[in-house]
């Protein structure tokens, strides 16, 4: 999970507002999330990648910001993301 504006360099976008996937609220491109859910290897003939955006407060209310920090604490300590 990654602001746009971080995937961009921190350079933003000037495009208008677009929505939020889940809330339908129009949202500024450099306060949105991008979450990418890529199926795994197994199931890659019958699923396809998928790219949404959200707003902060969706990406809040599914608990992302825990499991953005759960992230960063594994690859602090050198863990692969498969090892729990």
């Amino acid at each position: 999970m990654t602001s746009v504006e971080r995937a961009r360099d921190g350079a933003g976008d000037m495009s208008p507002d677009r929505e939020c996937y889940r809330c339908d609220r129009d949202v500024a491109p450099t306060r949105l999330f991008r979450l990418v859910a890529e199926p795994p290897a197994a199931l890659s003939s019958d699923y396809q990648t998928a790219e949404r955006f959200c707003c902060p407060d969706c990406a809040a209310a599914m608990n992302l910001s825990e499991f953005s920090e759960q992230l960063k604490a594994r690859a602090r300590r050198g863990v692969k993301s498969l090892e729990r």
